[in-house]
């Protein structure tokens, strides 16, 4: 779903992440990744403004699903350790760290943070 917000204009309403969440999981997908289209933090007016709350689309999730995790996208430099700590706190699984290498300093802080808490 995170991908898919892109063609939505991250517009995406929590009834819908929570029929769409049902769906997968029940289909046994195992991991479905919810965040707006840019990682955690991308609801901005550079990179398009989400309709709801991303933290609230990753809470739809988490309750719609009995088996499959809800993962989150991070982009340094977009999203920060503190948007993550609260994906976390809100249900969120597993999360996708995406960096280019140029940037790979960037995301020393995030790597760390991934590290102490698995």
């Amino acid at each position: 779903m995170r991908d898919g917000s892109h063609v939505v204009a991250h517009q995406f309403t929590r009834e819908q992440v929570q029929a769409v969440a049902r769906g997968l999981d029940e289909a046994g997908v195992p991991y479905i990744e919810v965040s707006h289209g840019d990682g955690l933090g991308g609801s901005t007016i550079q990179y398009g403004r989400s309709l709801v709350d991303e933290m609230e689309l990753i809470e739809a999730a988490v309750a719609s699903c009995r088996q499959a995790k809800v993962a989150v996208l991070l982009i340094p430099g977009i999203g920060t350790v503190h948007e993550l700590k609260e994906a976390q706190k809100r249900g969120a699984g597993l999360v996708r760290v995406a960096t280019h290498v140029t940037e790979a300093d960037v995301s020393a802080q995030e790597r760390a943070t991934r590290r102490q808490r698995c």
